[in-house]
């Protein structure tokens, strides 16, 4: 007799190891044939050689399969072999269970069953909220979850089970029986779970009756080191002598022993914690929704109060991998207003092969990081890791456990200390270093913001100075208190901090107990541009000085609590892990045991999301800046009314038009709105009614309200960044920033959009050439993902001839390829290019995206009608032509559209290169980004230098896809755009040796539209840029606003080096706007003659790299501009 098992579950596995050994012993005449297969982390070995699972499920007289976690790769291998097998199939949880019978029951016997539960797809542990965002108008009624659907299921099977004891209800009943056996995973409940099978379904009548289950059902009190359960406090309690005088921590985790055995990991962090605080064990065994009310009656109580909660358990707190009831967890979590601390287990690991990995693997990424996160969880990161033994049990991280117990004390002395004796530490940027861009931040006028944050901390009881916007300004811009000031000499330092024998100055001031710091340089040099190369290298560990700085807040100022202020610092992007921080990670060892609070634009999900996993932040966010309409203005406006005169003249005054329409041509020329009348009229409607930021943000109640909040020492409750205006949901400000969703990308919604994007381009481009285009680039952005939920993606899925079936299942589940027939042209290839965030924030996506295109890949289909096959034949090739690879190892490398940088880093160095101006040839630009986004992600590889592959790509590149979709920023405002977009577009023009298509698809409006570069740069600048509308809500901001004019100087500079479409017309009305108005040049150098000497520089860069041909006199102005504001920067 075979018996089969390919499983997950540690606790299982190594529980039927001991019962193999024991029933040889008991029955060694009964020869049973154990074929036992451990597939988590080992998923690998058995994709290379498929055919020994296959064969092994194939063969088996009872196959137990447990695959939950595991790869689709993987579960098609099993599913076949499941198909051809003939004996019993025991199928534990939702993976395959299609396949599962015992005797007379099987699935499909029971359809009728399941028929109700089956109607529509359930969204897994999705919250009603979320799903309600991501959701069409007709599935917006709430339905049962998943999970009580299937407890309804099991209820009836015992019921029947125990009511009609023979033929299939028997049966089925005997299946949960089985999985409960499983899931325990005691020595009994395996030897039960066999003793069952062997004496009911294989005719070992001579083995005796299996015994009850081991497991208590739903939530209750279980001491981890006795095993003495309660279901009441008082009785708990009782045998536990509850200590008024000290904190009690809430621990909740598993009470059964599947996947793994967290027990051990629990008892270690439980003895650390009772030297100092009661502990309130509660224990989760196959929990209802129900069961939540007793979860609260445990935490919400005020006899004996807990003070924080720590949840060792996977995914979310009210729901699990079948559904659940995750809001109704969160409102519990919102009542009790403690810290909801979130470590967990790393188990498909070793401590060897964590010590030597970058990340968390994605499946775990999600039910132990992000998932948690959804809830308000903190500080998650690994407090076990797998054993080295192949069936291994967990074992303890000693230091991050000695870490948790360190930082869970952080968080309970803020709920003690008075507010008046709480010490704080305020730290600010300095990037590039420089007068010019002190406190620099995304949208935020930062002295005004933290003027009143001090303000409100003042009003709180805080000890503390108020200074004003202006005193935090002369504070840290003048007398070179800065970094590397450039106009003065370097203050002497009223702070210093002494590591490794050697005093290092701590730029900052303190005001009673609160410092105000100024983040050190990331990187030493003897120039500015030696500091700017390489700044956010993540090879590099931090210069003395910077590590001096974070020595001085944790101990010898001794901050009870540390807030970064702004978006974004560099603290995140130093050396270490990508997630799941460990002690020798360089964030992880400077920010100290204190709480740390990070105040952080709401509307940039992806980099707050690196700073939220790699410093342990709790986010909380601000608004963006208000909007107006840009209007129109000078010759726009003259535009306007030449033609509504043109139009009246045509009744009144024929004889004027030839004129009027002259004029109307020269005037449309010099504003860049090229076409026929009615198209010059579109380009003023659209720029006249376009949103435009108002100035910058300045903290507001909710904000001030959400940092007291926190400081305090209580649950900040959870928000979701984005877009506000397309997702008001987002506000109020204030709140934990989370990312959306990754299980919900593309919604529908996105799809839908994306798709027509990708649509609207490629009739565009078959429109100006005749024939589809062979290849598209694209950008995938963690940033643009999470606001618009996945319109790029629902672009790609469109080239590729897929759709979205459902937006309420599994990626996986949710695709289907589009017939050809029905397609009605051709499968279209597309490279994809991914940012760092993008790879860190989804990874499920990475991995799904290359399992849709090994689907394309096995279609039947001819070259002309798939373009993505027809291309990854010629080039696997080849590469085996041309570079000697073996035939398998080229076509996987061939089938790679996925790339991105390499482990660990997250962008390119072209920003650096063009704030430095270093380059001397634009192709530098695009060689450099070919460097840095060259690894490649393929369903095997991760980060994988493959340069010559991409370049292979780059040559059927037609045209460059890029996606703007949101109010905030146009392509001018974000340095980004010009680093990705612009750099894509030199890369592919390096190596075809013409310049792609550039299109860019804005999704803002109602309606998705398609423009080309020169288009959508045009109204970027005069919308906001040379807009006195927009110039004078940035100058209301005087420093900040001339600060965050400069940026977009260097934007403009990035677009006209990386893609030449940025003519001199431009830059000399940049000359007009900014230099010839005497008024504004004075308001400008008197609030940032820093910055502003930067935006003369880059004129005159311009000029002298040949983008800008100014007039003689236009160059005297822009020299007379730059001495005025130097000989007012020396004195």
């Amino acid at each position: 007799m075979k018996i089969t098992i390919i499983a997950v579950s540690v606790s299982a596995l190594s529980q039927i190891q001991i019962f193999q050994k024991e029933y040889a012993k008991k029955y060694p005449e009964d020869a049973i044939d154990f074929a036992v297969f451990y597939v988590a982390g080992m998923e690998n070995k058995y994709l290379m050689h498929p055919e020994i699972l296959e064969n092994a499920v194939r063969e088996a007289d009872v196959a137990i399969i447990d695959l939950m976690g595991v790869s689709e790769a993987l579960r098609e291998i099993v599913r076949r072999g499941l198909e051809e097998c003939r004996g019993q199939r025991i199928v534990i949880g939702n993976e395959l269970r299609e396949y599962l019978r015992l005797g007379t029951f099987s699935m499909e016997a029971m359809g009728k069953m399941m028929k109700s539960s089956q109607k529509k797809p359930q969204t897994g542990d999705v919250s009603e909220e979320e799903a309600k965002q991501a959701d069409t108008k007709e599935n917006k009624k709430p339905t049962a979850s998943a999970l009580e659907k299937m407890r309804r299921i099991r209820r009836m099977a015992m019921i029947l089970g125990n009511v009609l004891p023979f033929g299939m209800t028997k049966d089925m009943k005997q299946v949960f029986l089985l999985m409960d056996y499983w899931q325990q995973a005691t020595y009994t409940d395996i030897e039960s779970f066999f003793y069952l099978i062997l004496r009911r379904y294989c005719g070992r009548s001579f083995l005796p009756k299996e015994k009850p289950c081991t497991m208590r059902y739903g939530i209750y009190l279980k001491d981890p080191f006795s095993l003495a359960c309660e279901d009441t406090l008082e009785k708990y309690w009782k045998k536990n002598p509850y200590d008024k005088g000290r904190d009690t921590i809430a621990f909740l985790f598993y009470g059964h022993a599947y996947p793994n055995d967290y027990l051990p990991i629990v008892r270690i962090i439980c003895e650390k914690l009772r030297e100092k605080y009661n502990i309130l064990p509660i224990a989760f065994s196959q929990n209802e929704d129900r069961d939540q009310e007793k979860l609260k009656s445990y935490l919400c109580q005020k006899k004996y109060p807990v003070s924080a909660v720590i949840n060792t358990m996977p995914f979310r707190l009210g729901a699990g991998p079948m559904g659940g009831n995750a809001d109704g967890a969160v409102q519990i979590l919102k009542e009790l207003q403690v810290p909801y601390i979130k470590p967990f287990c790393l188990t498909k690991i070793t401590e060897q092969r964590w010590q030597e990995a970058s990340a968390v693997n994605p499946g775990e990424f999600l039910i132990s990081m992000l998932l948690p996160e959804l809830d308000g969880g903190i500080l998650t990161f690994p407090v076990g890791v797998m054993g080295d033994a192949t069936v291994s049990e967990l074992q303890p991280i000693t230091e991050r456990i000695d870490t948790l117990v360190a930082r869970l004390e952080g968080y309970l002395r803020l709920q003690k200390l008075a507010n008046q004796d709480k010490k704080l530490a305020f730290v600010f940027y300095n990037y590039p270093p420089g007068e010019s861009n002190v406190a620099s931040a995304a949208f935020l006028d930062t002295f005004a913001s933290a003027a009143e944050a001090l303000k409100q901390l003042k009003q709180a009881g805080y000890q503390v100075e108020a200074l004003t916007a202006e005193q935090l300004r002369e504070a840290f811009v003048m007398d070179g208190n800065c970094n590397v000031p450039q106009w003065s000499d370097e203050a002497e330092a009223a702070i210093t901090y002494r590591l490794d024998g050697e005093d290092y100055p701590v730029k900052g001031i303190r005001c009673g107990n609160v410092f105000l710091g100024l983040q050190p340089l990331r990187q030493d040099g003897d120039s500015k541009a030696d500091i700017i190369e390489n700044y956010h290298d993540r090879n590099q560990e931090p210069p003395k000085a910077y590590q001096a700085f974070y020595r001085y807040i944790g101990g010898e100022f001794g901050a009870d609590a540390v807030i970064h202020f702004g978006t974004h610092g560099t603290l995140e992007f130093l050396p270490g892990k990508d997630n799941g921080m460990m002690g020798q990670c360089w964030p992880d060892r400077l920010i100290g045991t204190a709480p740390h609070f990070y105040y952080y634009y709401i509307g940039n999900p992806s980099e707050a999301m690196i700073a939220k996993r790699r410093t342990h932040a709790t986010i909380i966010s601000y608004q963006a800046p208000a909007l107006k309409k840009s209007g129109i203005y000078g010759e726009l406006q003259e535009l306007k009314e030449t033609i509504a005169e043109y139009r009246e003249s045509m009744q009144s005054a024929p004889e004027r038009c030839d004129d009027l329409l002259r004029q109307i041509d020269r005037l449309a020329e010099a504003c860049g709105c090229t076409g026929d009348l009615e198209q010059i009229e579109e380009y003023l409607y659209e720029y006249e009614n376009s949103l435009i930021t108002d100035g910058l943000h300045v903290m507001n109640a909710e904000e001030a309200q959400g940092l007291l909040h926190a400081l305090d020492g209580e649950y900040v409750p959870v928000g979701t960044a984005g877009d506000v205006v397309k997702n008001p949901d987002i506000l109020p400000s204030g709140r934990n920033l989370v990312q959306f969703d990754p299980r919900l990308v593309p919604t529908k919604t996105a799809y839908e959009r994306g798709a027509r994007a990708a649509q609207l381009a490629v009739e565009q481009y078959k429109k100006q050439t005749g024939s589809y285009p062979d290849t598209t680039a694209v950008i995938l952005w963690g940033l643009e993902t999470s606001r618009s939920q996945g319109e790029t993606v629902g672009q790609i899925l469109y080239y590729l001839g897929l759709r979205l079936k459902t937006d309420r299942a599994s990626f996986d589940d949710r695709l289907e390829i589009i017939p050809r027939e029905e397609l009605g042209r051709p499968r279209m290839d597309v490279v994809i290019h991914m940012c760092g965030f993008f790879r860190d924030m989804y990874p499920n996506l990475v991995d799904n995206l290359n399992e849709m295109l090994q689907q394309i890949l096995a279609l039947d289909e001819p070259d002309e009608a798939n373009y993505f096959t027809a291309n990854t034949r010629k080039l696997a090739h080849t590469l085996m032509k041309e570079q000697g690879m073996d035939e398998t190892r080229a076509w996987e490398m061939a089938s790679c559209r996925i790339f991105g940088p390499k482990e660990g880093e997250y962008a390119t160095r072209l920003t650096d290169v063009v704030k430095k101006g270093s380059w001397k040839a634009a192709e530098e630009l695009g060689t450099g980004f070919t460097a840095d986004l060259s690894y490649a992600y393929s369903y095997r590889h991760r980060g994988e230098a493959a340069a010559s592959v991409l370049k292979h790509q780059y040559e059927n590149v037609d045209y460059i896809s890029q996606i703007r979709n949101n109010v905030e920023y146009e392509l001018t405002d974000l340095d980004h755009y010009y680093e990705f977009y612009g750099g894509l577009s030199k890369a592919v023009e390096n190596q075809k040796g013409e310049k792609p298509v550039m299109l860019v698809a804005d999704t803002v409006g109602e309606d998705v539209k398609v423009q080309d570069i020169h288009e959508a740069l045009n109204r970027g600048i005069r919308t906001r840029l040379l807009n006195p509308a927009w110039i004078e809500g940035m100058m209301r901001h005087t420093y900040h606003g001339v600060q965050q004019i400069e940026k977009r100087f260097e934007n403009v500079m990035g677009f006209a080096a990386s893609t030449d479409a940025v003519d001199s017309q431009t830059f000399s009305e940049m000359t007009r706007c900014y230099v010839a108005d005497e008024e504004l040049r004075r308001q400008m150098t008197k609030s940032n003659k820093w910055a502003y000497m930067k935006m003369m520089e880059r004129l005159m860069e311009a000029n002298h790299r040949g983008y800008y041909q100014a007039t003689e006199e236009e160059l005297e102005s822009i020299r007379e501009a730059y001495i005025e504001a130097e000989g007012e920067a020396e004195e």
